[in-house]
C-alpha cells in the first residue's frame, strides 16, 4: 500500500461530496425555474451543512498534504513529485475532481443567474402593481 493512499482516499471524499453537491445545485436549478422557493431554500440548507464538510476535507486534505511532505503544493506538482505508480492512481482521481468542480460551478452560476431573472421579475411585478420602485420611500 502506498504512503499516498490516504490522500487518494480523501480526493475520493471530494469527488463524493461534490457529486452530492452537484445534486444539490440541480435541484435547485430545477427549483428556481419552476418557482419553488421553498424548495431553493432547503437546498440552500442543504448546502450550508456541505460547506461544512468540505471545510473539514480541506484541513484533512492540507494536514495530509504536510504529512507526506507536499504541504502547499497544486495537484500537478504532486503528480510531479510522486511515484509512476502513485501517479496512475492520483491523476484520474486530480481529473475527475476538476470535471466535478466545473460541472458543479456551471450548474451553480445557471441556478444563481435563474434566481437573480426571479428576483428581477417580482421586482418588476411590484413595481407595475404600485406604479412604484420597491425601494422608494413612501412605501
Amino acid at each position: 500500500m502506498s504512503e499516498w493512499s490516504s490522500f487518494a482516499e480523501i480526493i475520493k471524499d471530494f469527488i463524493r461530496l461534490f457529486d452530492a453537491l452537484i445534486s444539490v445545485e440541480q435541484t435547485k436549478l430545477d427549483s428556481a425555474v419552476a418557482n419553488k422557493v421553498s424548495f431553493v431554500e432547503e437546498c440552500m440548507n442543504k448546502e450550508q451543512a456541505a460547506i461544512l464538510k468540505l471545510r473539514g476535507l480541506e484541513q484533512k486534505r492540507e494536514a495530509e498534504q504536510a504529512r507526506l511532505g507536499a504541504e502547499g503544493l497544486t495537484f500537478r506538482q504532486i503528480l510531479e513529485k510522486v511515484s509512476e505508480e502513485d501517479s496512475l492512481i492520483l491523476e484520474p482521481l486530480f481529473e475527475e475532481l476538476s470535471g466535478k468542480i466545473q460541472d458543479f460551478q456551471s450548474i451553480s452560476n445557471s441556478a444563481k443567474e435563474m434566481i437573480e431573472l426571479n428576483l428581477h421579475n417580482i421586482r418588476a411585478a411590484l413595481h407595475a402593481k404600485d406604479g412604484k420602485h420597491f425601494t422608494s420611500r413612501s412605501v
